[in-house]
């Protein structure tokens, strides 16, 4: 059953990636993981200040297997899905105790579910330590788990910590507390090694890191998103996001005998509220939160249909715990493949209030999967037609493209007043061309040299 449910995820989440063929999904995938995979020695120094763990091992798979960096960091992706069925299953089966069918039903119905599906998108390192901690939970249910036990649950704990610092703030703060609640020698020493391990990593993580390619722009680079964040679209995005699995996750969350599984949900609903008591700081990232929240409710909401459904007939519960997976599927499958210029109608609906923080479908990348052509034969403009040593300017969604596919020694500098940036560079004595989209719905680029009368 467990090779069911690896190879029923695998195969769902290659859906998105093989519909978007041969474009990668997913914003950090282009902006980041590829990137810092092709030019990992030169970005050392910047990367290994970010909790350097996942893009060290893509590194590394990439020197020993020869493969692209996007083939690469798709199919590491893809792989990762597939663990982290298997760390659903194999935690239904050990902390809920459902049964091989139930357990199926659990890890299949929260692949579905939005939240997650949107942290398949491009936090691809978000879903390995999330995989681990899932593994670790589970492993840490048994009263006994005896050395080995430990053992592997004290290696996943390394793993989850040192690959995402959210995610390891979250095991923390929930192995701390089901230390007080459990005082178990286990407990205190995966505590132990989770807090010294993500104390370590902060700290090493605030040590000041130049990225010599955009010096001039990083500051300002953000700036349009807090304007975006805002306590009414941090709402909204909460409720798309959980709407659809809150009623059976109260029901799940009731039911639950153990604690465990409890307390992450809890430590991300504070989170996901943040903006409550500080509604201008963006920093709290209470969107990563609520798509926290919500794969933890999903699991809730899983387990709350199957407590519903046991309390029919066999044949009926089987018939209807049939039709709600299917009904879930079909939204979920929708996310992942509809075009993103028609997205399933609650996402579309909705989508200006929520665009920030995550695509209204899968099929998106910096930019709408279909034009992703036009920027890279902009991109071959750029290499054919401009100076060696030339300076492009443009948005900073566009960073990681050509980060990967300009030539020579030209350099991009990103900016959300891109013109008001290249005629500061071009007073410099720089070469600079602006690069600018238009058209809706096909994005088309247009360059051209900033003059000094432009």
């Amino acid at each position: 059953m467990a090779l069911i449910v690896f190879a029923i995820c695998i195969a769902l989440r290659l859906a998105p990636e093989l519909e978007a063929y041969p474009h990668p999904i997913g914003y950090d995938v282009v902006n980041y993981y590829i990137p810092k995979v092709v030019n990992f020695q030169e970005q050392w120094n910047a990367i290994s200040n970010q909790f350097p763990l996942y893009i060290t091992l893509l590194y590394s798979l990439s020197t020993a297997v020869r493969l692209p960096a996007t083939l690469l960091v798709t199919s590491v992706a893809v792989a990762i899905a597939g663990i982290f069925g298997l760390s659903l299953f194999y935690m239904s089966r050990t902390l809920l105790n459902l049964r091989l069918v139930q357990s199926l039903f659990l890890a299949i119905f929260t692949f579905f579910q939005m939240s997650v599906l949107r942290t398949f998108w491009d936090l691809h390192r978000d879903v390995l330590a999330l995989t681990a901690m899932l593994f670790v939970y589970s492993l840490l249910s048994r009263k006994e788990a005896g050395w080995k036990g430990l053992s592997i649950a004290l290696t996943l704990t390394v793993i989850t910590v040192a690959v995402d610092r959210m995610i390891g703030a979250l095991f923390c703060a929930s192995i701390a507390a089901y230390l007080i609640i459990t005082r178990r020698k286990d407990v205190a020493l995966t505590a132990i090694v989770a807090i010294s391990l993500f104390s370590t990593l902060m700290v090493a993580s605030i040590q000041p890191s130049y990225d010599q390619l955009n010096t001039i722009t990083a500051a300002t680079s953000e700036s349009g998103n807090s304007n975006f964040y805002s306590q009414r679209n941090v709402l909204i995005y909460f409720l798309v996001v959980n709407c659809l699995v809150a009623v059976p996750a109260a029901v799940g969350f009731l039911r639950m005998q153990k604690s465990l599984l409890k307390i992450p949900l809890i430590v991300s609903l504070a989170g996901s509220f943040s903006w409550l008591v500080f509604p201008e700081n963006n920093s709290l990232a209470a969107d990563r939160w609520i798509i926290l929240t919500g794969i933890f409710l999903s699991i809730f909401a899983g387990y709350g249909i199957l407590h519903l459904v046991n309390k029919l007939k066999s044949n009926l519960s089987v018939i209807l715990a049939c039709s709600i997976l299917a009904a879930y599927a079909v939204i979920g499958m929708a996310y992942a493949l509809m075009p993103y210029d028609s997205p399933f109608i609650l996402y579309g609906a909705l989508e200006n209030y929520v665009t920030n923080f995550a695509p209204a479908t899968m099929q998106f990348n910096s930019l709408d999967i279909e034009d992703n052509d036009n920027l890279l034969r902009a991109i071959a403009e750029i290499n054919e037609n401009t100076e060696r040593d030339a300076i492009i300017v443009g948005e900073p969604h566009w960073r990681g493209f050509m980060e990967l596919y300009l030539k020579d020694d030209r350099i991009y500098h990103y900016s959300n007043d891109p013109v008001a940036l290249g005629v500061t560079l071009e007073q410099q004595g720089y070469n600079v061309y602006l690069i600018k989209s238009e058209g809706n719905p096909q994005t088309t680029f247009r360059v051209e040299k900033i003059q000094k009368d432009d």
